[in-house]
């Protein structure tokens, strides 16, 4: 026969297991809220710090402190100041914080951007491309024409502005090694370079002159069209 205080005791056995269970239950649903939530906002902690390491190439490359880098902790800082686990409202408020300060900063590292690169493309002679080697003019071409592709990069990234710098230096490089056509030979060459190509008939006895003067006629060849 079960005695009263053994029926006593089991039910509190009962209650306790069944108000560890409420707990755990309720820990594993706080648990995953807050998963989701950090899971929402790791992402958008994750761009900000790739925008910040452009901002901060940027400044590397060109020496100039274009843009503010205030407030990048602001979200974080924000959920760490809840004891406990944060709630919905703290995250949110978090998210709106880090977007903000993403907005501003990728706003003004495109200004920025924009501006650099501008500077970069007005101390390029790129006039001088038809008077290097034709070879060599193929791949000036190619290095200008890739400055031009990441110059229109709204934002750009860490690899955005190496890129750009390596390929300006390069470009410069090359560009050093000829002086400044005239602006008739400048012109000259330009249709030179034209498709389809120019023919013989089409060239004046001045314009041959010019090139030979300008030490680029060995770089224009003349051939026969088959019939």
């Amino acid at each position: 026969m079960t005695s009263p205080e053994s029926v006593l005791d089991k039910a509190r056995a009962m209650t306790a297991e069944a108000t560890r269970l409420r707990r755990d239950v309720s820990a594993e649903h706080e648990a995953k809220r807050v998963s989701e939530r950090v899971g929402e906002i790791l992402p958008l902690l994750q761009r900000l710090a790739l925008i910040a390491a452009a901002v901060r190439r940027l400044r590397a490359v060109s020496g100039e402190n274009w843009v503010d880098l205030s407030g990048l902790d602001d979200g974080r800082a924000a959920l760490a100041r809840h004891a406990g686990l944060p709630s919905n409202q703290a995250f949110t408020a978090a998210k709106s914080k880090i977007s903000s300060v993403t907005s501003r900063v990728s706003t003004d590292l495109g200004a920025a951007w924009s501006r650099w690169t501008e500077q970069q493309f007005a101390g390029l002679p790129l006039m001088r491309i038809p008077l290097l080697d034709p070879g060599d003019q193929e791949t000036a071409r190619e290095w200008r024409d890739d400055l031009q592709s990441l110059a229109k990069k709204t934002v750009p990234t860490s690899t955005d502005i190496s890129m750009f710098q390596s390929a300006a230096a390069q470009l410069a490089e090359a560009l050093a090694k000829v002086s400044d056509p005239p602006q008739e030979v400048l012109a000259l060459l330009e249709r030179l370079s034209e498709s389809p190509p120019l023919s013989l008939a089409e060239l004046a006895d001045e314009d041959i002159r010019l090139l030979r003067q300008a030490g680029v006629a060995s770089q224009i060849e003349v051939r026969r069209r088959e019939a």
